[in-house]
């Protein structure tokens, strides 16, 4: 039995959010090593941030290290440090975290994963040396294998799929290949890795029709990946191209498992595409019904609205559907074609006519403005169809340009990213909110594309993102 320390670091001050949110993966990750029968401890520094600063203090990591995790770990004698990085915003966080505990344990192996390791494996490995293993995707079978390879001290490291590792001195990049085809299979989140309780806040100015006690939101994830390919998307990149799904009744088990032992209330399905099998979305809305949890949902990435019809939508929402996002991404179908969105106006037209017989059910909508093809035309498209649609809100994002992507190759093609590609591994804001545009169209400048979102912004009164912009 090895074991395994798994940290979340804490979020760049560029982030803030009041919000508490369960480290999924990890969850999954520290589940997935019990089953294998290894020990696994789990510390939550981004949590720890959050207090730390909503109860007035200053967050400092050195001293949170001294103070709480050099002992932690020394208690614990880990086999293996395991660090999260979720999103760039994290990765600068997590090689300060890595670097304080390879002052005090320098023979202690140290792997990362997450969605930016990912996209960035051979430079990161080849600039931190600090990092010793660098797991690329879905890691809960991966980063079991290299926990048996290190504890049997086998190191069998080209054998473990999508592993980044170093051979005297040079980097291996490992080919990632195999994803979980039966996600059935795997234990459900390992909740008793953290306190429950300790996630809770103000969700006091929520929409709650129900009445019902939220204290915070409870992830999950019923699928994996998307069968899409919209020019623009990258997670492709850590859940594959082949769409998985769990059962319904593996689900709600779940679901029911959690509302009955933590009564908890409220859950957000973070799935890329939860509503792309009817079948199977209709089962989980009625096991819900059927078993009578008295819960409340949302769906915070985006349904697409292709998958959607008004038995979908009915069934979710007598399951406790409250809010949801629609990815429209343009009002233009000459910009949705450039980006591969196969969706009809005629489509978009008649679910939006559907979701306004639920008065129940809160929503907003994704548009991205600024792809190559963007002229002032098609933001007009976009801008109509905000009115047609009567929207109260509306998320409008800057097109970025995630590298391996389709995009993201077009924009290199074209010369048109204006910083050292070499570092984008270091580009401390690459998935956060952005106030200008990362690359100008064709026919556009920067200027138009930022004018135009504050215009719909304004118009709609969206208080919240003005401030973020500083208006």
């Amino acid at each position: 039995m090895a074991k395994v320390f798994l940290i979340n670091p804490h979020s760049l001050d560029c982030f803030p959010s009041q919000e508490r949110r369960f480290p999924l993966g990890l969850l999954y990750i520290s589940s997935y090593l019990k089953k294998c029968g290894h020990e696994a401890l789990l510390i939550d520094i981004n949590n720890f941030q959050i207090s730390a600063v909503l109860d007035g203090g200053v967050y400092d990591l050195k001293r949170y290290y001294d103070d709480t995790l050099k002992k932690l770990i020394l208690d614990f004698k880990p086999d293996i440090l395991g660090v999260t990085v979720l999103f760039s915003g994290r990765f600068h966080p997590a090689i300060d975290v890595i670097r304080l505990f390879k002052e005090d344990h320098q023979d202690i192996p140290v792997a990362i994963g997450g969605i930016h390791p990912t996209i960035f494996p051979r430079e990161i490995m080849e600039e931190y040396t600090c990092v010793d293993y660098l797991l690329q995707g879905e890691g809960e079978v991966s980063f079991a294998e290299l926990v048996n390879t290190i504890e049997k001290k086998e190191y069998q490291f080209d054998k473990i799929d999508g592993l980044c590792y170093r051979v005297n001195g040079k980097v291996i990049v490992g080919r990632k290949e195999h994803f979980i085809d039966d996600i059935d299979k795997l234990p459900f989140p390992d909740y008793d890795a953290i306190d429950v309780k300790n996630y809770y806040f103000n969700t006091s100015n929520w929409f709650n029709p129900k009445k019902l006690p939220i204290n915070t939101s409870v992830y999950l994830i019923s699928s994996r990946s998307c069968p899409r390919k919209c020019s623009f998307c990258s997670m492709f990149l850590v859940h594959g191209r082949k769409f998985r799904m769990r059962s319904a009744k593996n689900v709600v088990d779940e679901i029911e498992y959690i509302y009955n032992r933590f009564g908890q209330h409220y859950f957000s399905f973070m799935d890329d595409n939860l509503t792309l099998n009817k079948r199977r979305v209709i089962e989980i809305g009625d096991e819900i019904i059927k078993r009578e949890i008295n819960i409340q949902f949302d769906t915070p990435n985006g349904l697409e609205v292709n998958s959607l019809d008004e038995e979908v939508l009915d069934t979710l929402v007598r399951a406790g559907l409250i809010r949801t996002c629609l990815a429209v991404e343009s009002g233009s179908p000459r910009i949705r074609k450039a980006i591969n969105k196969p969706l009809k106006q005629e489509k978009i037209l008649k679910v939006f006519d559907i979701i306004k017989k639920f008065p129940e059910l809160t929503y907003n909508v994704f548009f991205i403005i600024g792809f190559f093809e963007e002229t002032h035309e098609t933001l007009a498209e976009t801008y109509q169809l905000i009115k047609q649609l009567e929207l109260k809100s509306a998320m409008i994002s800057f097109a970025v340009p995630y590298p391996k992507t389709q995009l993201f190759e077009q924009c290199v093609k074209n010369n048109l990213i204006d910083r050292d590609l070499a570092l984008n591994h270091n580009f401390k804001k690459f998935y956060f909110f952005n106030d200008t545009p990362f690359f100008k169209p064709y026919d556009l400048e920067k200027q138009d594309l930022i004018d135009f979102r504050l215009k719909v912004y304004k118009e709609l009164n969206m208080t919240k993102h003005l401030k973020l912009l500083g208006c």
